[in-house]
């Protein structure tokens, strides 16, 4: 029913009267500083719509209405499960509008002026899924400029966390100078206030003082007015969230804080990468205590193995830099031995100490979702990411000096510096090993990969061994919060699941084709936030320092070269989705038989050309950086 109010207003008729036939405007939702925002009904689908107007005013000034419809259609290129999509742009005479999806619900300032502070569990699961549809955002180039409270919706029924209004979105990295400074001063970054080039991370910090209002009902900073605002972060820092929050787990608090930090450079590279440090939970987040003990024992059990494998690598060389048949090699073969056996009984008995431990949880009645998640807990976000050549150093290094351990009692030297050369040849080797193969897993995606692919996997097939068969059977265990690769492979999978046995039998090279595409994603978007972290060391060197910014460069130049790959990559998975969901829809619908084999044949051609794809994105091998 038409609100009688709305109906008096000129633009309300002005624009009912140009998408008439189209839409029926029901009232008014709200209005800003950019225009008007009207629930509507979709006539010819029969669902509810939002559509936007731009203010008459606005609408007046040919710079204005040009970037209105500008970022508009930008922002129609989203489409993600956590983003209100825009299913139309237009214009007519003085009129520009878009329509997007209507979400029936309220806003995140709604919920807040209305229970007032959210617990952890609810700032976690906002903040992840507002932060991956950040993240879909900002690979497509576009940055939301206005994250807050008023623009993240709360679905009814399901409480799924929504971003709304990319009205002042722009095209990724930026300069904001000038008349375009645009946002809410509250939740503007500095950079932002303050008209200098933009990326990603404004979003971050918007998102960071949304979460931070949501989890102590104040603001970070309290500025009086906008000059104040923009100063007052650079000469203090925001009131610790440990302190104002002490319900939140220390990590969910520092996770949130590095996001207010003042310089760019200081939060988390990406939206990618701060949903990863937010979901991770190191000090076990909202999980029963008996799961928290099983993830303890699964991380150490990870560090174990890792160091059982770079001792065995140093183990060879130890043995190997001994003359053949003499004492001395048999000798240091017994102890290498008698190392590795000591290790590899502590991982094992460390593995049992955890399985018991899952199964003790599961007859505690905790979830066995819970306990699938402590068995592979994410992994961690490198620190001080190692670069190729440093990893061939660090190897190379640790080799040989492993290989020279048998050659310091022959050089006849002083005893000190013969024991100094002792302790060298014997606790270096490991450490350094160690460093390189962390390092060259991390940079080669094979972290991501097997996290994803093998390791959840491995962990839902334990649970249901250890007590928790009664868990749904799910072939890969993928988050809602997963990255947007994981989710368009297990829907597809889904999709081709329901279809019927013989049109599963003509395609079956589909859901191998998705799964590749989805492994070459991760590894991908993994390589990406390897050199992102590469770039972070080397912006700290002295401008004056040539050669960093020459690396820099390079280093850059190869980023955007990873992030393209990555986007047509996930275009080839969407891709292979939405044909999917055609043809299934073609197998519900009565139809022609030959149109149906029309649509199987577009589906096998579209496979076709995957394959094609596949082959053209190897996987991209560690390259040294350029000196």
């Amino acid at each position: 029913m038409t609100d009688t109010r709305s109906a008096s207003d000129p633009s309300f008729l002005a624009l009912q009267a140009a998408v008439a036939g189209r839409f029926s405007l029901e009232s008014e939702l709200g209005r800003g500083g950019m225009g008007i925002v009207y629930l509507a009904r979709d006539v010819i689908l029969e669902r509810p719509v939002a559509i936007k107007l731009l203010a008459p005013a606005l609408a007046s000034r040919d710079d204005m209405r040009r970037r209105f419809l500008r970022e508009a259609r930008l922002a129609a290129q989203c489409f993600h499960p956590h983003i209100v999509p825009i299913h139309e742009v237009a214009e007519d005479g003085a009129l520009a509008w878009f329509v997007m999806g209507y979400v029936h619900g309220e806003t995140l300032a709604d919920r807040l002026r209305r229970v007032g502070t959210l617990s952890a569990e609810q700032i976690r699961r906002i903040g992840s899924e507002v932060g991956w549809a950040l993240s879909y955002a900002h690979e497509r180039g576009v940055i939301h400029r206005d994250v807050k409270p008023d623009n993240i919706l709360l679905e009814h029924g399901t409480d799924r966390a929504l971003i709304a209004d990319f009205g002042i979105a722009v095209g990724g990295d930026v300069s904001a100078s000038g008349n375009d400074v645009a946002g809410t001063t509250r939740f503007m970054a500095p950079e932002q206030a303050l008209g200098e080039r933009l990326d990603g991370r404004a979003d971050l910090y918007a998102l960071g003082v949304t979460l931070y209002l949501a989890a102590t009902g104040t603001y970070p900073y309290n500025g009086a007015n906008v000059i104040a605002l923009v100063a007052e972060p650079h000469a203090v820092h925001p009131l610790s969230l440990r302190e104002r929050a002490r319900s939140l787990p220390p990590t969910l608090a520092d996770t949130i804080e590095r996001c207010l930090a003042v310089r760019a450079s200081d939060r988390y590279d990406s939206a990618a990468a701060f949903v990863a440090a937010l979901t991770r939970a190191p000090d076990g987040g909202e999980l029963p205590v008996e799961a928290r003990q099983v993830r303890g024992g699964a991380v150490s059990t990870m560090s174990l193995m890792d160091w059982f494998v770079a001792l065995a690598l140093t183990s060879f060389f130890w043995v190997a830099g001994e003359d053949a048949r003499t004492l001395g090699r048999a000798i240091m073969s017994g102890l290498a031995q008698a190392i590795l056996t000591m290790f590899g009984t502590a991982v094992a008995l460390r593995g049992g100490e955890t399985l018991l431990a899952a199964r003790r949880a599961l007859k505690q009645g905790v979830r066995p979702d819970d306990v699938a998640n402590a068995l592979a807990p994410p992994p961690a976000e490198p620190f001080m990411p190692v670069g190729p050549l440093k990893q061939v150093a660090l190897l190379g290094t640790g080799f040989t000096l492993a290989l020279l351990q048998a050659q310091v009692d022959t050089l006849g030297l002083p005893s000190i510096i013969e024991l100094a050369g002792h302790l060298l040849t014997w606790i270096a080797p490991p450490l350094l090993i160690h460093r390189a193969i962390t390092g060259m897993r991390n940079s080669s995606g094979q972290t991501g990969w097997l996290y994803a692919f093998v390791r959840q996997p491995l962990a839902a097939r334990v649970v249901r061994w250890l007590g928790g068969a009664r868990a749904p059977e799910r072939t890969r265990a993928v988050p809602a919060n997963a990255p947007t690769e994981l989710l368009l492979d297990r829907a597809a999978h889904d999709i081709f699941a329901r279809l019927p046995q013989a049109v599963q039998h003509d395609l079956a090279a589909v859901p191998a084709a998705a799964e590749a595409l989805a492994h070459e994603a991760v590894v991908l978007r993994t390589r990406a936030d390897a050199l992102s972290g590469e770039q972070r060391v080397l912006r700290r060197a002295p401008s004056d320092d040539t050669d960093a910014q020459r690396r820099l460069t390079a280093l850059q130049a190869k980023h955007a070269q990873v992030r393209a790959r990555l986007g047509t990559t996930i275009a080839a998975l969407e891709a292979i989705r939405l044909d999917l969901l055609r043809l299934e829809a073609s197998q519900t619908v009565p139809g022609n038989l030959t149109d149906q084999l029309d649509v199987v044949r577009e589906l096998q051609h579209r496979v076709d050309a995957n394959a094609e794809v596949r082959r053209l994105l190897q996987p991209l091998c560690p390259e040294p950086t350029p000196v």
